[in-house]
This record gives C-alpha cells, structure tokens and sequence, in this order.
C-alpha cells in the first residue's frame, strides 16, 4: 500500500491527463523516429516518395505532440505544483524536439533532394535525440526505480 502511494506521488497530476499524454507521447516520438528512417533511405535512392513520407510522418508528430504539448501545460497548470528535476527536463527536451522539428517540415518543402540533404537530415537527427531523451526523462518522471523503493 504505502508503495503504490509513494509511486503515485511521482506520477504527473490528473489521471485523464497522464492517460492521454501517455499515450500520445510514444506516438510523436515514433513518428518523429520514423520521419528520420526516411529521410535516410531518401538520401541513398532518388525516389521522391520517401520524402513525401517524410513530410506526412513529421505533420502526424507534429499534430500528435502538439495536443500532446496541450495537455502537459494544462495538466501542469492544473495540479498547482512546481515539477523539477525529470520533469522539467522532459518538458523542455519535448518542446525542443518539437520546435526542431516545426522547423524541420519548413526544409522538407523544398524541392527535391535539398529538402533532405544535408539540413533536413541533420534536424531530424537532432530531433530524435531530443524526443528519445524526453522519452526517457518522461519515464524517470513517472516510474520509480526498483533501487528506488
């Protein structure tokens, strides 16, 4: 008993928001990973599909972590509590991810192969790196550690 109270004292404030952005965040963090897959295979064939994949997978991590973003500030305001520590790094890092990557789908309308190489590859890597290292200080936020206990 006194265990699961202590995990849920690290847990993020309101059930139904930790629900939502729990299941959004893997969402944005995949398509961003998946948007990074294709801009690589688009580096090595001269196939234009892949870098139409790249642009629906980078509007579908941005539509998703964008609402995703939405209900981490509303949930945040809403609990009255200032989050330090994981927390906050999970937020900046996320919203870095995701202003990286507004500005990634800006260089994924150009024409061509300059839509990718070398800008376009370079800000998806960095936005990966980003969002995986959000994902992990997510998880540091909301799970404790079995030497935590």
């Amino acid at each position: 008993m006194a265990e699961s109270i202590a995990h849920a004292d690290r847990r993020p404030p309101g059930v139904l928001g930790h629900r939502i952005y729990s299941a959004l965040l893997p969402v944005s963090i995949t398509c961003f990973i998946g948007a990074l897959i294709t801009d690589i295979v688009y580096s090595r064939s001269p196939d234009m599909m892949w870098l139409d994949f790249s642009s629906w997978l980078l509007l579908a991590g941005l539509v998703v972590g964008g609402v995703a973003g939405v209900v981490l500030i509303v949930e945040t305001i809403r609990s009255r509590a200032r989050r330090k520590g994981a927390w906050t790094a999970h937020a900046l890092l996320f919203l870095a991810a995701w202003v990286v990557e507004v500005f990634n789908s800006f260089v994924h309308t150009r024409d061509g192969w300059t839509a990718v190489v070398p800008t376009g590859l370079m800000l998806s890597i960095l936005a990966v790196v980003l969002a995986l290292l959000a994902g992990w200080f997510w998880q540091s936020a909301t799970h404790r550690v079995a030497g935590d206990l």
